[in-house]
Formats: C-alpha cells, sequence, structure tokens
C-alpha cells in the first residue's frame, strides 16, 4: 500500500475510534473530554493531514523550505493540538472489552510501567524529543530519509510521536508528571533555545549542508544555499513564537491562579476618628 494511503488509513481509523470513545463517555455522564478538547483533537489531525497528505508534501520532495514546514507542523502545532484534545481515554473506550481488559493488564505489567515512568520524567522527555530532532538533521540521517520513502516516513512519524510526550508533560490534565507553572516556562524556554540554535546553525552555514537536498532546489527555483537559510528561519522563528508563547500563557495562567486562590486581606483604617470641636458642640446645645 502506498505511504500516503497507510498514513489516511490511520487517522482516519483514529478520528472513528475518538469519536466512538467520546460518544460512550458523553452518555456515561462528567469526567469526559469536553467538546473543546474534542476540537483540538480534530484540529491536529487535520495538521497532520495538511502536513503529509497536502501539495505541501510535494514541494517537500524539492525544497528543503517545505520540508521544514512539515517538520513544524508536526511538531509545533499537530502535537499540542492532540494533546490539548485528551485522546487517551476515549481511544480505550472504543476498544472492545476484552480489547480493554488486555490493554490494562499489559499497562501494569512492570515492564511497560516502567518505561512509561521513565519517559514521562521531564528531563526525559525533553531530551528525547529534543534529541529526535537534531539526530534526524544531521546529514547523514537527513540524506537517508530523503533518498528512501520508509525511512522518511520513521523520520515523520518520530518526530510527531516524541513531540506528543515533549508536549504532553507540559499540557496534559491528567497527567501525573505535569510540570508546575514555573517550570513549565523553564522547559520551554529551554525547548526555544535550543530550536534557535538549530536554526541558526541552518540560516548562518556557509554552504548547503545536504547535497541531496541542494541538488533539487535549482529546479523549484531558489538557489541551494537560499532555500536552506529559509527553511532555518522557518525552524528558528515559528517555533521559538510557540515555545514562548506557551511559555507565556502558562506564566499568565499561574498568575491569575494565584490571585484567584490567595485571599485579599483588607488593611485596617488608621486614620485618626476626627472629633468635633468644643465650639461647635455649644452651639448646637
Amino acid at each position: 500500500m502506498h505511504p500516503d494511503l497507510n498514513i489516511l488509513a490511520g487517522l482516519i481509523a483514529a478520528a472513528v475510534a475518538y469519536a466512538a470513545g467520546l460518544r460512550r463517555l458523553w452518555r456515561a455522564g462528567p469526567g469526559a473530554p469536553s467538546a473543546g478538547q474534542a476540537a483540538c483533537f480534530a484540529a491536529g489531525l487535520a495538521t497532520v493531514v495538511l502536513a503529509l497528505l497536502s501539495p505541501l508534501d510535494t514541494l517537500a520532495h524539492g525544497l528543503f523550505v517545505a520540508h521544514m514546514a512539515q517538520h513544524m507542523l508536526l511538531v509545533m502545532v499537530a502535537a499540542p493540538l492532540l494533546v490539548l484534545g485528551a485522546p487517551g481515554l476515549p481511544l480505550a473506550v472504543s476498544l472492545a472489552p476484552d480489547w480493554r481488559r488486555r490493554l490494562g493488564r499489559l499497562r501494569h505489567r512492570p515492564a511497560v510501567h516502567g518505561a512509561r515512568d521513565l519517559l514521562t520524567r521531564p528531563l526525559v522527555a525533553w531530551a528525547v524529543h529534543v534529541g529526535t530532532l537534531w539526530a534526524w538533521h544531521m546529514p547523514g540521517p537527513y540524506q537517508a530519509a530523503l533518498g528512501n520513502d520508509l525511512v522518511h516516513a520513521v523520520e515523520h512519524a518520530s518526530f510527531l510521536a516524541t513531540a506528543v510526550l515533549f508536549w504532553w508533560v507540559v499540557l496534559s490534565r491528567q497527567g501525573r508528571r505535569r510540570l508546575a507553572p514555573g517550570f513549565a516556562v523553564l522547559y520551554l524556554f529551554a525547548a526555544a533555545l535550543q530550536g534557535s540554535a538549530l536554526g541558526a546553525l541552518l540560516t548562518l552555514a556557509p554552504a548547503p549542508l545536504y547535497p541531496l537536498q541542494a541538488a533539487s532546489a535549482p529546479a523549484w527555483g531558489p538557489a541551494p544555499l537560499a532555500d536552506q537559510q529559509l527553511a532555518g528561519l522557518v525552524m528558528w522563528v515559528p517555533a521559538d513564537l510557540v515555545y514562548l508563547g506557551a511559555a507565556g500563557a502558562l506564566f499568565m495562567g499561574w498568575l491569575l491562579s494565584l490571585e484567584r486562590t490567595s485571599p485579599r486581606q483588607e488593611l485596617p483604617d488608621r486614620r485618626p476618628v476626627p472629633v468635633a470641636p468644643a465650639g461647635g458642640q455649644k452651639g448646637g446645645r
């Protein structure tokens, strides 16, 4: 089957399963994801379609800047939207009862529980996500992805999967290891710094870093180095806006929550009590 058909089939299956599980949860009562969360999940799937199944994918075969736009859509848009959709419970509820029991037993196995516990540690999730970004943008792995459709699919899947892990630590409401707001701001700020470093490396490099990508650029218009510089700017600027925007939103939400939870104390009025003059008292008699 063509890779695009596999992607489309997977996205349709995820959408159908999420909708079925959400319907069951809404019928059961409170505790289900809200309509807004469902909209976030749908928008996340739509972003994956835009990145991998639209004309952008055709452009990405020749233009580095289009290829980088794909990566940023998966990492900076699709992944946080999917996390905000809280898909875990709806997808589990959509399974048949026998499969749900098997999934429950699998989750409680020591090896699976230990791996989940390790990967959801903030430092580990951050390192896995950032390490994946840097590893795939090294010349060897990047060119291997350009030259082989299967490797290319693994590259995109790893970007999305590790980005979901990264954003889950920050955004998931059910996450046991969800960061406190102050640490979440530092977590996102550190991610912005490394994204800026990788973007700057691509933008300021004196020569093209990927010969296979450079060979295809002239057929699409821009010179290879200019194409690489534009790709570096796409990684540098929009990614920083998302990371720092999310950090700012979390920080403001934290301040507002502190204001709501901290009781306001009225200061006593220490002004002296006015005393009526003695003459005024005589005149009043």
